[in-house]
């Protein structure tokens, strides 16, 4: 009885995370201060989101018509979940007999309701004639949609709003497309929408900022219409361009949740300064991987056909689940457009980022999260959503490795050192090697959230200052996320962050809270014995930093990976 209570607990508890994770993207937007080096451009901005964004509608217009799709809105959720709580709770009762069985079949029975709408035939077209609720450019900025009272329409609100400081709510556009569909599709949609943009806005070009599969769509965008020379600047944070690897685990049934990386998710999303993981931990994460997992096969029907998600499946796992799912005849057109896409228009993208930076037809760069394993359990390298490989075209070794000691970087680069501090990226192979971005440390799409990537992408969204990896020493290409909810970020002192050479002498370690005072107490490195002049604990407040000498002992020579650890209190 003591284990049936566990479990039931467990599922009560990880359900009210999740939720509670979600409602905070609405709940607490929170504002920071920017400040650019570079002359603004003013062309205006397209958003372009990640999947699930855009609102859709079943029915003659948008007015008349029923709303079938506005995100995951929680409000709609909580009645539903009661109406099934008796439900939910018996089946909670049977997780130790029969693996989430019950349960998934309560949740899916809400979901293919919830869903009715959503669904697409075997060919990719939709079951039924969706439609986005705004196309037309005065209809989908954000001064149009903030005044007529639709706010959760607004895409990347954080980012939005800064951007918006210094242009303006009437030159931020958001692009609505069905994202069920395929890339290709929505890259024609774009093309679509931003000639619009451009004939309302009374400019000859646009800059793109793109998030996720948003970043999918403005890669194969890129790749197919770039060539007409419509944008000045094009920002992908955490872009989807080459899947992600939360849809192989989906489509798998394999999802096997991290709970290292879901605490430090909710406590970045949360802006927790104090460490919960060990509550996460608590939680017997295994039910919900038995719940999801014995779901998948209950929602074949309603998104098994989306386009979109067989382009969102890596390269490498794509034949696999294309011959688990996609062998019916009937499924041939859908085939023939996520094959183009994988096997035409993705080999593609190094060669067309290349040309168009180099001819100046456009800027574009790439700034993603890394050194998490995929919160569903693929063991990769990524942002917790997809792959490090996936967003930049870089090389990673299995998740939890490096290269070794001695690695040569597979493409020469003209001489430029590619190799990231901690030996886990190769980014010689990136589809941009100096116009891409590491944060370790970042999560999915939080490039705002990290004070260091949130300058570096509106500068590199609104201005021409920043040219490459090369421009700003504050910049370099492999960064640590300084997200407040880390408590400290440390360095050492030397002329590339990251990287440290025997003229190396000092340590600098800073509080990046917000609100919390910490206390320094030990640093020490694991692979050969420094000590630093730290002969009390120090106390910092928010922003403070502090220097710390190195007293005895010698960084390694040669190119080696040292692993130091810097232990604090709050």
């Amino acid at each position: 009885m003591i284990e049936i209570k566990k479990r039931i607990i467990s599922v009560l508890a990880a359900v009210a995370l999740i939720i509670g994770c979600t409602a905070s993207v609405f709940a607490e937007l929170r504002q920071f201060p920017v400040e650019l080096d570079g002359i603004i451009n003013e062309y205006p901005v397209v958003v372009c989101p990640g999947v699930a964004s855009a609102w859709l509608y079943y029915g003659e217009d948008y007015e008349s018509g029923q709303l079938v799709w506005d995100g995951i809105n929680v409000n709609s959720l909580l009645p539903n979940l009661e109406k099934r709580m008796v439900d939910i709770i018996k089946a909670a009762v049977n997780l130790p007999f029969d693996k989430a069985e019950s349960l998934a079949k309560v949740l899916a029975e809400e979901i293919e309701h919830t869903w009715e709408y959503m669904a697409c035939n075997p060919d990719g077209t939709s079951k039924y004639d969706l439609d986005v609720c705004a196309f037309a450019a005065e209809d989908t900025t954000n001064f149009a949609l903030f005044n007529s009272g639709q706010h959760l329409a607004v895409y990347e609100q954080e980012n939005t709003k800064t951007i918006s400081n210094y242009i303006g709510e009437e030159n931020v556009y958001n692009f609505y497309v069905d994202w069920r569909m395929g890339a290709e599709y929505c890259a024609g949609k774009l093309d679509e929408y931003i000639q619009l943009v451009k004939e309302h806005s009374g400019k000859d070009k646009v800059n793109i900022f793109a998030v996720s599969q948003g970043g999918q769509m403005a890669a194969t965008y890129l790749t197919l219409y770039g060539y007409k020379g419509d944008v000045e600047n094009a920002v992908m944070s955490s872009p989807a361009i080459g899947g992600a690897g939360i849809a192989y685990d989906l489509f798998n049934a394999n999802v096997h949740l991290d709970e290292q990386v879901l605490a430090k998710m909710l406590e970045l999303n949360f802006f927790i300064e104090e460490d919960y993981e060990w509550f996460i931990k608590a939680l017997d994460i295994g039910i919900i991987d038995d719940l999801v997992n014995a779901m998948i096969p209950n929602l074949i029907d309603a998104m098994a056909y989306w386009g979109c998600l067989w382009d969102l499946v890596p390269t490498e796992y794509y034949e696999q689940l294309k011959a688990m799912y996609l062998t019916d005849p009937a499924c041939a057109p859908l085939v023939e457009k996520s094959d183009r896409f994988h096997y035409e228009i993705l080999p593609s993208v190094t060669e067309t980022f290349r040309y168009l930076n180099e001819s100046g037809k456009a800027h574009i760069s790439i700034i993603t999260g890394t050194g998490s394993r995929v919160i569903s359990g693929l063991d990769v390298y990524s942002d917790g959503i997809i792959p490090v490989s996936s967003a930049t075209g870089a090389t990673c070794p299995v998740f939890g490795e490096r290269f070794a000691d001695g690695y040569v970087q597979i493409n020469e680069c003209g001489g430029k050192d590619k190799l990231s501090p901690n030996m886990q990226i190769d980014a010689s192979t990136a589809y941009l090697p100096d116009n891409t971005w590491f944060s370790d440390g970042n999560f999915h799409g939080w490039t705002y959230w990290s004070p260091c990537t949130r300058t570096l992408a509106i500068e590199l969204l609104l201005t021409s200052y920043i040219k490459d990896v090369y421009t700003d020493p504050r910049y370099p290409q492999f960064l640590t996320s300084d997200h407040m909810a880390y408590g400290v970020n440390f360095d050492f002192v030397s002329d590339v962050p990251g990287f440290v050479d025997s003229s190396c002498k000092s340590l600098v370690v800073k509080n990046v809270c917000d609100k919390a005072t910490v206390r320094i107490t030990a640093v020490y490195c694991k692979q050969t014995p420094i000590t630093f002049d730290l002969a009390k604990p120090v106390t910092l407040a928010p922003g403070e930093s502090v220097t710390l000498d190195i007293i005895a002992g010698k960084l390694p020579k040669g190119k080696t990976c040292i692993d130091l650890t810097v232990c604090f209190t709050m």
